[in-house]
């Protein structure tokens, strides 16, 4: 299981090198979180496309919408082609976190 994740973040992490940086790039914050994911937490260089995740944030009448905000996040992610399906991973720990 080990050798698939780390084949995975390697995919990621030359995805996101080839990828022109724009100031949110989904790539990115994939790599960035699937190493919170697996326990790591947040890494040196990675709290702008965590914050990127975060900053996604749906209201109704100015009231958090959980169910919403999962879907956009989960969207933004998914931008990103990642094998393992990373993007779903990710919006479903952290999808409905208020930042």
């Amino acid at each position: 299981m080990k050798k698939i994740i780390s084949a995975s973040l390697v995919a990621i992490a030359l995805a996101t090198q080839t990828t022109t940086a724009f100031a949110k790039d989904p790539c990115e914050t994939v790599l960035c979180m699937a190493g919170m994911l697996q326990g790591k937490g947040i890494v040196s260089g990675c709290s702008g496309p965590v914050s990127d995740f975060f900053d996604i944030v749906k209201k109704k009448k100015g009231k958090f919408k959980p169910s919403a905000t999962q879907d956009a996040r989960r969207q933004f992610v998914n931008q990103c082609p990642t094998p393992g399906g990373w993007g779903d991973k990710i919006a479903d720990k952290y999808g409905q976190l208020r930042g």
